[in-house]
């Protein structure tokens, strides 16, 4: 697994920002723009996990806005 030091001292760019009210949410990434560009690949982007598409190697990293949490809006801690 990817540590952010890692990523940011190998990344050549900055990595897309994906904003996010939950800590995880699912991604997809078409590539760049002309030869770049390819299927899209669907992923699980996890706050604190940068992720690299394997097809064209973007980086991508949650930003999460507002209190986060599970987005199926059960916490590890709720009892039902």
């Amino acid at each position: 697994m990817l540590d952010m030091d890692s990523v940011l001292l190998y990344m050549d760019e900055s990595p897309a920002i994906i904003k996010s009210v939950y800590d995880k949410r699912i991604v997809g990434c078409p590539g760049g723009e002309g030869e770049d560009e390819h299927d899209v690949i669907w992923f699980w982007l996890e706050k604190g996990k940068p992720h690299e598409c394997p097809v064209c190697s973007q980086y991508f990293m949650l930003e999460v806005v507002g209190p986060g949490g599970p987005p199926d809006g059960h916490g590890d801690d709720d009892h039902h």
